[in-house]
């Protein structure tokens, strides 16, 4: 037990501070956090949460930590993508996948279609999800680059990259000869009319 609580503080002062952003960050902060309850444990402090000593501790550590908020963390430049799958009858489903910075969206596509075991991959794409928008991304961008051009910006709003179904314009295609058409669906030489 005394190499973990070493550990931890070696951890929280000297690793770089965006090294401890996210998930990583808050495992080792609450790992401090039950350290300092076990080390300072005593019948008469049970109903407090921590002594004020590591309160304090934990303070200024956040302070060091947050001053460097805007610094982007390493997850930002190491070549992962958090993409999702998102179907009509199943919901969403996300994975991580290992993408290069300079590999395009249409490999990025072919590797969903591969990871996501989709059937269909000729009517999938690649979409850049924001709050107020959603755009279908061109099969010679690099989803890296926008990501980190997005990452770079102040107050970078969320983003979501989502493999999805392309919408299909053509609502019918009719099965009949022209010369039969019923009128309850647009011949494809109608839609340019």
């Amino acid at each position: 037990m005394p190499q973990l609580d070493t550990e931890i503080l070696y951890m929280m002062e000297l690793l770089d501070p965006s090294l401890l952003h996210g998930e990583g960050g808050y495992y080792l902060t609450s790992a401090y956090g039950a350290m300092a309850l076990i080390k300072n444990f005593q019948e008469e402090q049970a109903a407090r949460v921590l002594s004020s000593e590591a309160r304090d501790t934990l303070h200024q550590w956040h302070r060091r930590r947050t001053a460097q908020r805007m610094a982007p963390s390493v997850d930002d430049f190491q070549n992962y993508l958090r993409v999702a799958l998102q179907e009509v009858n199943s919901g969403c489903t996300a994975k991580t996948l290992l993408v290069h910075p300079y590999s395009t969206t249409e490999e990025v596509c072919s590797l969903c279609a591969y990871k996501f075991k989709v059937h269909d991959p000729e009517n999938h794409d690649l979409f850049l999800i924001t709050e107020a928008t959603s755009q279908q991304l061109a099969p010679d961008t690099h989803p890296q680059r926008i990501k980190a051009e997005i990452h770079s910006r102040p107050n970078s709003p969320p983003f979501h990259f989502v493999y999805r179904r392309v919408p299909n314009l053509n609502l019918c295609i009719p099965t009949i000869p022209a010369n039969q058409h019923s009128g309850n669906c647009l011949l494809p030489s109608q839609l340019d009319e």
